[in-house]
């Protein structure tokens, strides 16, 4: 009876940490969601150059949502050893979340080399799911409540990832637009040329890709998510002072332009977000 009486308590403790990692993880997470949301433009500024703004816009959001989910994870970990423990064994449970914040930054480096951010995100995360409760009990033998307030935590974390690809698959994204603009209002001393980006270039001015606008003024446009040459297109356009602003920090005003030349005539150049 005792045997039986001490088993059901365990089982009962272990459950209980479990849900402590569900509800502690999920509440502070969505809390750290909401203050923490300048992190993406951050990120998406340190990406920008390298990746392109769709794949930056994509890193920024997994990396905020992964980022908050962590240190949901992290406190939640403690907290269980808190509880159980009182905390004998931190040094452990820090040393595993420096290992999580490493995934982290392991992340950012994947995708600043051009790989696929959401499957990088899951494949990280896949990592320290596996990792941390068998470094926490087998490495370092702890049986306190950290371990179940892991792994009640995972679901969030899996949750808040599903989330971020469902929101991801919407049809926003970014648009190149050039606007015919007549050369006795262009200065042209401070045009520039394609000749250096000959593939944006062909794309951009393809007959499929452009129309007639206002005043039989020619207006072409370039769609910028999934288009092979992003990042290029993107580097052009940023060593003439424009960027396409981040997709979920749109500013009022008119956008960033400059005046480039092509085929003798004279085109006014800026980049927007668009869809949802």
């Amino acid at each position: 009876m005792d045997i039986s009486r001490t088993t059901l308590k365990r089982a009962g403790q272990l459950v209980g940490y479990f849900v402590l990692g569900i509800v502690g993880t999920g509440a502070l997470a969505l809390g750290l969601l909401y203050v923490s949301q300048p992190i993406q433009t951050v990120i998406y500024d340190l990406v920008y150059l390298w990746v392109g703004p769709s794949e930056a816009t994509e890193t920024a959001i997994l990396t905020h949502f992964v980022t908050v989910g962590v240190l949901g994870l992290s406190l939640t970990m403690l907290l269980g050893d808190y509880l159980s423990d009182r905390l004998v064994h931190r040094e452990q449970i820090l040393k595993a979340i420096g290992g999580l914040v490493g995934l982290i930054v392991v992340f950012l480096g994947i995708a600043l080399a051009g790989y696929a951010a959401f499957l990088t995100a899951f494949l990280v995360l896949a990592v320290a799911f596996l990792g941390i409760p068998l470094i926490l009990r087998y490495r370092y033998g702890i049986r306190s409540g950290s371990v179940p307030a892991f792994l009640g935590g995972i679901p969030v974390l899996v949750l808040l990832l599903l989330l971020v690809g469902f929101g991801l698959g919407w049809g926003w994204g970014y648009i190149v637009t050039v606007q015919e603009v007549p050369g006795s209002a262009v200065d042209d001393s401070g045009t520039v040329t394609f000749d250096d980006v000959p593939e944006v270039r062909d794309d951009l001015f393809a007959a499929d890709n452009c129309e007639a606008g206002t005043d039989d003024w020619r207006v072409c446009r370039l769609y910028l998510r999934g288009y092979e040459h992003e990042a290029v297109a993107a580097r052009f356009m940023a060593r003439h002072g424009v960027r396409c602003p981040y997709q979920n920090v749109r500013a009022a005003g008119s956008p960033e332009t400059f005046v480039a030349r092509h085929d003798g005539t004279y085109y006014r150049i800026s980049c927007a977000a668009h869809g949802d």
